[in-house]
């Protein structure tokens, strides 16, 4: 039990959920073109009610890779 609690508390902190604006204002990209990247499936997100929400390290993957696609 402890050690489940100490990886939660490491876990916590690595991972910050954006919103949908905060990720727009990140990547330069309008709300039309997230929801693109949601439909198609190139960016994961969590849906709480009707708001979704990215792990930071979900953006950043994408950015890595948006990056590799454009050189």
């Amino acid at each position: 039990a402890k050690q489940v609690k100490t990886l939660c508390r490491e876990n916590q902190n690595k991972d910050k959920w954006l919103t949908g604006n905060n990720v727009c204002e990140l990547l330069h990209i309008s709300s039309r073109s997230l929801q693109s990247y949601r439909d198609n499936g190139t960016l994961p997100y969590s849906q709480i009610g009707r708001k979704c929400y990215y792990k930071s390290s979900d953006i950043e993957r994408f950015t890595g890779q948006s990056q590799i696609k454009h050189k």
